[in-house]
């Protein structure tokens, strides 16, 4: 195992290297993982070339951190804060198994009145076989009950989105079809997942994180950051609380985890 600290278009990020030639990279604005490379050497995650790293606007692509906001659902700006602050490397629990990257961000209730509340998001990735794990956890660190909403708004590589597909999600067992654009919340979802697709095949679990958001805009949406046809090359599938807020009394914590499984 490797860690290396690197600046990647002007962005401070850092690197995990596995024992297997597999590797993650997040940034450390926003805390946002941007590639996850398996021990095959195939990139799992899409991050748009015309998305700068370094800010000022978020990243489109990887894993952005949405926290304490899903979408326009509140007062904050779309998807919170938590994808656009600086977060800092955090020390590695001793003896782990796996090779694991740390990342923390704190936040007090003095620097938005919009939301006043003292916290602590960690941010854990771990590289297991074939596998990625990451897992959020927020502490309220105030004096008074905090609410949130988060999600892990993972972008997957797919290769051609329209030949792609997911289950899981819907009922009985059901297959959804890519082809068409999607924004969609599906609450309340047991999992697994499995995502097929032109690029590779996945397996998607979650705990902790209630809700399922699927996300494509098709070949209509024209996005500043997003170059014309790479709508083709991914989905997003996001572990996601956002149907019942999460809420936290003083001292108290929450995680939740989405862990990607590359099959064979």
């Amino acid at each position: 195992m490797t860690f290396e600290t690197l600046t990647i278009d002007g962005a401070p990020a850092v690197r995990l290297q596995g024992a297997h030639g597999d590797s993650v990279t997040a940034l450390l604005r926003g805390g946002q993982v941007i590639s996850w490379i398996d021990s095959t050497g195939a990139e799992r995650l899409y991050c748009s070339p015309n998305s700068p790293l370094a800010g000022p606007q978020a990243v489109r692509g990887g894993v952005p951190v949405i926290f304490p906001q899903f979408s326009g659902r509140g007062p904050l700006m779309r998807h919170g804060f938590a994808r656009t602050r600086d977060w800092a490397v955090a020390d590695s629990p001793a003896g782990a198994a796996h090779p694991m990257l740390v990342l923390r961000m704190q936040h007090a209730a003095a620097e938005t009145a919009l939301w006043a509340h003292d916290c602590v998001c960690t941010l854990t990735v771990t590289l297991l076989p074939h596998a990625l794990d990451m897992t959020l956890q927020v502490e309220n660190t105030g004096t008074n009950s905090l609410a949130f909403q988060a999600a892990l708004h993972t972008y997957l590589e797919v290769g051609a989105v329209q030949r792609a597909t997911l289950t899981g999600v819907l009922p009985e067992g059901g297959i959804l079809s890519l082809e068409q654009p999607i924004d969609t919340v599906f609450e309340a979802v047991p999992g697994p997942m499995a995502l097929h697709s032109p690029a590779s095949r996945l397996a998607l679990a979650q705990t902790g994180f209630a809700d399922v958001v699927v996300w494509n805009p098709g070949p209509q949406a024209v996005l500043a950051d997003l170059p014309a046809g790479d709508f083709a090359r991914f989905v997003c599938v996001e572990a996601a609380a956002i149907a019942v807020p999460v809420v936290l009394e003083p001292g108290a914590r929450w995680q939740g985890s989405q862990v990607l499984q590359a099959l064979a």
